[in-house]
């Protein structure tokens, strides 16, 4: 063994090298293993392919999604002539394959994981069952179940011997490097044989005759030819899996001299956001235990509010205002939560009665007087005979929440003033005052005191609604509880839709961390629900994180500008910041490669 074997079979990594003309030189068990071409299962089975007679289990996640390229029109080999039947639909199915006459049993749903499908028989008095779902696909024989976990999407097939009943082939990872995918196996393709520790020799052979896929190609090319430094950590589709993988150069002159390819498996990933959501969850419910031990009315009441929607100050403060009887003023930026504080206050609080909300930005001036405090009938033209309650009256034994107070026309706010001072309203058109018990809950996103100091804002109803006030902060400035905020957040969202849990990316994560969000919780819940949607799995990229301040769509040309600049940037790094070798690596002129240093403010 030399010794860039044996540093490969000691990394974590799965790894294997190329020549410059894309033969394997080298690969490490952990690549083996990734790929299907060694094999630690306890069962055997002889090579061979399927003959009619044969019984075939099958559990696909999405039709010709996975690398067997499984079509619609295969199933007729399996007795299976349903046209509702599409590419992309999850499927299982137990047939006979080229028995004609006989009767197949499968099911269907339009859509990837859009459930658990199951099907059971009985094949010669053994049962035998197929499922796909909650990312695991399965054919049982009997007590024994062949099982694949898998990420996006996978085709399962085990066989039966149609003569002697027994299994001759099951599938496991892998099988992509093998050519034994569903839709090969069907269309006649042979499979290899396997037996416990076997394994299959790559080296010598060229890449492609075990790993497809279009951009890895396009970029092996790309750095071996020398026209790009490197790739690393980037997400390519290989034999119809999801991996992440560098594609690194080993110096040899003007040209690499062979190149090594890193993968990680999106599993990996998977699990690793995995551990930090549990992390965070574990977190807060210690949180959650040490508050209910020291404070449980606080604890039932951020519970109320939702942990992770504002820091713990502002819920320790809204708490103990929500159990005084008092008027309170909510202030903070638009999209910090304000109408949702002001009724969980309204939950929390002994009083019980109605919770009236009050847009104040919406009422027309003219109208502000009659809908807030009600008028009787004939007191203006249009008004109805039968009179109508005002906002006021109808909160009469609970809460009123005057949103965006600022609002509120200068005649309006002494009315409002003596409501509060009085406890009586007098309906338009009457001299009657009418007694009303009304707790109210104020908000704005205006700053009441220069409003007064222009004169937009009475004093005297400034300084009565401020007594009690509580003030949210901005998302920016408390970035401690973004991530409790975040997986909150998460949580509804997938409850408002009905999807599974969709995880973040480390990128991602990254991504919402360092926005300052100009529109607060409000903004980061949109920017959620919009990744959440944009996500085909059940991981969410950084490129679906859509954010205000960037564009969210950018042509070609500026495209290439970033790509150029990035790949200027990672030759100088790869040079040493040897500009001479950069310029003689990328092929550029003196005049162009200077040019472009300007241009890109590279130093």
């Amino acid at each position: 063994m030399d010794l860039l074997q044996s540093v490969m079979n000691s990394s974590s990594h799965a790894m294997f090298t190329l020549d410059r003309e894309g033969i394997i030189t080298h690969i490490n068990r952990q690549a083996k293993n990734r790929f299907g071409l060694f094999n630690h299962s306890q069962y055997s089975h002889a090579a061979g392919r399927l003959e009619p007679g044969d019984l075939v289990i099958v559990a696909d996640s999405a039709i010709g999604a996975d690398d067997g390229n499984l079509r619609p029109a295969d199933l007729e080999r399996l007795g299976i002539q349903d046209r509702k039947i599409r590419s992309g639909d999850m499927f299982v199915a137990i047939g006979a394959f080229d028995l004609p006459g006989s009767k197949p049993a499968y099911k269907f749903l339009p859509g990837r994981d859009a459930d658990v499908l199951r099907l059971e028989s009985v094949h010669q008095g053994t049962a035998v069952r197929a499922s796909i779902g909650n990312r695991i696909a399965l054919a049982a024989v009997g007590e024994t179940e062949y099982v694949i976990r898998y990420f996006r999407s996978i085709g399962q097939i085990v066989v039966i011997d149609g003569k002697t009943g027994q299994v001759k082939f099951w599938q496991e990872n892998g099988y992509s490097a093998r050519r034994e995918g569903v839709g090969n196996l069907l269309r006649g393709g042979a499979y290899i044989a396997k037996s416990p520790d076997f394994e299959i020799k790559v080296e010598g052979y060229h890449f492609r005759e075990f790993f497809e896929g279009e951009r890895f190609e396009r970029h092996l090319a790309q750095v071996m030819s020398g026209q790009v430094p490197q790739y690393e950590d980037m997400e390519y589709e290989i034999n119809g899996f999801e991996l992440i993988a560098s594609i690194l150069p080993v110096p040899g002159g003007a040209l690499p001299e062979s190149v090594i390819v890193k993968f990680r498996n999106i599993e990996d990933i998977r699990v690793t956001i995995m551990e930090r959501n549990n992390a965070i969850k574990s977190a807060e419910r210690k949180y959650r235990e040490t508050e209910r031990s020291v404070r449980p009315d606080e604890n039932a009441f951020a519970a109320l509010f939702g942990i992770g929607t504002a820091t713990a100050s502002a819920r320790h403060h809204a708490y103990k205002l929500s159990q005084l009887d008092c008027n309170v003023l909510i202030t903070g930026e638009s999209g910090t939560g304000k109408s949702f504080l002001a009724r969980a206050i309204h939950q929390a609080q002994p009083r019980k009665g109605p919770f009236v909300t009050v847009d104040c930005s919406t009422i027309a001036p003219t109208l502000f007087e009659s809908e807030m405090f009600g008028y009787v009938g004939g007191a203006f033209t249009g008004a109805s005979p039968k009179g109508k309650a005002g906002f006021f009256e109808e909160a009469d034994g609970g809460t009123i929440f005057l949103d965006e107070i600022g609002e509120i026309p200068l005649n309006i706010q002494a009315k409002l003033l003596n409501v509060i001072q009085n406890k009586v309203v007098c309906r338009v058109g009457s001299t009657k005052m009418v007694p009303v018990d009304v707790r109210i809950l104020a908000a704005t996103n205006r700053n009441l005191k220069e409003d007064v100091a222009a004169g937009r804002f009475r004093q005297d109803l400034y300084y009565r609604l401020s007594a009690f006030s509580l003030e949210l902060p901005p998302l920016r400035s408390c970035p401690e509880d973004i991530c409790f905020i975040i997986d909150n957040l998460m949580e509804k969202i997938q409850q408002k839709y009905g999807v599974t849990r969709k995880n973040l990316s480390g990128e991602a994560f990254s991504k919402l961390i360092a926005y300052d969000w100009p529109g607060n919780i409000r903004e980061l819940e949109n920017v959620l629900e919009s990744a959440v949607a944009l996500s085909e799995s059940d991981i969410i990229y950084a490129e679906q994180i859509r954010l205000e301040s960037e564009p969210v769509r950018m042509g070609l040309k500026e495209r290439l500008k970033i790509e150029e600049e990035k790949i200027i940037r990672q030759t100088l790094a790869q040079c040493g910041g040897s500009r001479s070798r950069a310029m003689e690596q990328l092929g550029l002129s003196k005049t162009v490669f200077y040019g472009k240093l300007k241009e890109y403010q590279i130093e």
